[in-house]
């Protein structure tokens, strides 16, 4: 056998062994709602990151008119969860679309409606929920925008 070939032998033998040491993670189904002030929120993701004790790779699912649903074998890690919500709503228009924005500047639209969500409940978020691998994990997450808790 020449050196190129005990290489490539080699490579293969340490991808064999690295595929052999697969993690199992208990995983449980969740589902549930997203309010933003009181209505659905219309589009968004929401992560759920194993935290405190908890270890292992996070989940994410869609939310579509507030509604968001996983199923156990993607689903989050059994045991406490951080959790992170973010809006996916632009408006129905991307920013860079010069077209699209120069129609609603000729419509004498001013102003995109997009739905924003505050630091608290993403990247700074200290929601956390514990997830459990009996029975149903149903959550529900009313959230508060900026200008909401100002009005109060």
């Amino acid at each position: 056998m020449n050196s190129k070939n005990l290489t490539l032998l080699f490579v293969l033998s340490l991808l064999l062994v690295g595929c052999g040491s697969k993690q199992d993670f208990s995983r449980a189904a969740v589902r549930g709602i997203v309010k933003l002030d009181g209505d659905p929120l219309p589009e968004g993701v929401i992560r759920f990151i194993p935290s405190e004790d908890n270890k292992g790779p996070q989940a994410s699912v869609t939310i579509h008119n507030g509604i968001f649903s996983i199923g156990k074998d993607f689903g989050p890690l059994v045991g406490t969860n951080r959790i992170e919500i973010i809006s996916t709503d632009d408006g129905g228009f991307a920013p860079d679309d010069e077209q699209a924005l120069e129609k609603m500047k000729a419509a004498g639209i001013k102003r995109i409606k997009v739905v924003t969500i505050p630091p608290e409940y993403n990247r700074h978020s200290t929601l956390t929920k514990s997830i459990t691998a009996e029975g149903e994990n149903e959550l529900v997450f009313e959230l508060t925008s900026t200008s909401a808790k100002k009005s109060n």
